[in-house]
């Protein structure tokens, strides 16, 4: 049997979005999963167990916390629970139960894990604590009476977050301009929460996971946008270039069209459809688009290579070809 041991440190990377969904399609089926943990122990990197009575099954377990097993397996593979030859402990039912507590508060599950492994850094469980849940969903512990975000060295308080919707998104914009990607991220997905019709506020979230490499959630959220606003030019235009990105040429078509049906001055749009249609050699359908930018941005350098596409675009529907 092959074992795939998951490396705690990428529990938030795995666990957002539908990563882990992906790596457990790509897994042989003769493969089995077990923690960092549980690895480290087998090759002797690791020191065994703390010594305690374990007594309790999962079951036993799940029944106690309110927790179901799927959740308690996964709880244990990020090495958040510790079961020994499938029993479990009283410090296990003690941090599932606060597993349970946290979500029932709103934390999301990559949050809590990843809280969980930030706590084991410095030698902590998430039964030896109390974590408290911040009003932008991060995860946070009272420290001397302060509650400070867990970002491994508990270093980060909380910000006192204004309750108008406008001024969340203003202070993610500014977070978004400064850098902050993960800031701009949490106050973006506060606010969403909040208008459930803005389509700005998934747009403008779709666009933070882009930068962060997160191109399929990004897709989502652009899709979200438009769902919320049919006529959004611009989220159908990013939509197009991810799908370009993608490979999914045709979905990329269809909505650089669709950007440009809305707001037929849409420059970007009509300068990338007419190249991704040149290049599936749909010349007769590439011209009249060519021309069409030549005409929206006459006498600029993207402009002069726009006539020599077009060019070549009549050259090539003649069956002939231009000399390099």
């Amino acid at each position: 049997m092959t074992l795939v041991a998951v490396g705690s440190g990428t529990a938030h990377a795995l666990l957002t979005g539908s990563r882990m969904i992906h790596v457990l399609e790509r897994m042989p089926d003769h493969a089995a999963l077990i923690s960092e943990l549980s690895l480290q122990r087998s090759l002797g990197l690791a020191p065994p167990p703390v010594e305690e009575e374990r007594w309790m099954t999962i079951e036993d377990v799940a029944r106690l916390s309110g927790l179901d097993e799927e959740f308690l397996f996964w709880l244990a593979l990020f090495d958040v629970i510790e079961p020994v030859e499938e029993f479990y402990g009283y410090r296990d039912l003690v941090s599932a139960k606060e597993a349970a507590r946290l979500m029932r508060e709103g934390c999301d599950f990559a949050a809590l894990v990843t809280a969980a492994v930030a706590l084991r850094r410095e030698g902590t469980r998430l039964s030896e604590v109390r974590l408290t849940v911040g009003p932008d969903g991060a995860v946070g512990r009272n420290i001397e009476g302060v509650v400070a975000r867990l970002d491994g060295q508990f270093a980060l308080p909380f910000e006192a977050l204004p309750e108008r919707i406008d001024d969340i998104v203003e202070c993610a914009e500014e977070a978004e301009m400064l850098g902050d990607l993960e800031a701009a991220e949490r106050l973006y997905d506060l606010a969403m929460k909040m208008d459930r019709d803005d389509p700005i506020t998934p747009f403008n979230l779709g666009n933070v996971l882009d930068a962060q490499g997160r191109h399929a959630e990004a897709r989502i959220l652009w899709r979200k946008a438009i769902a919320r606003a049919p006529h959004f030019p611009e989220a159908w235009f990013n939509l197009a270039v991810a799908e370009e990105d993608g490979g999914r040429k045709d979905e990329a078509i269809t909505c650089y069209c669709k950007a440009l049906e809305i707001a037929g001055n849409y420059a970007d749009a009509a300068y990338n459809l007419a190249l991704l249609l040149q290049s599936l050699d749909r010349f007769a359908d590439a011209l009249p688009v060519w021309e069409h930018f030549i005409g929206l941005e006459p006498g600029t350098p993207a402009a002069d290579t726009a006539r020599k596409r077009a060019i070549e675009c009549r050259f090539r529907m003649r069956g002939l070809s231009i000399a390099e």
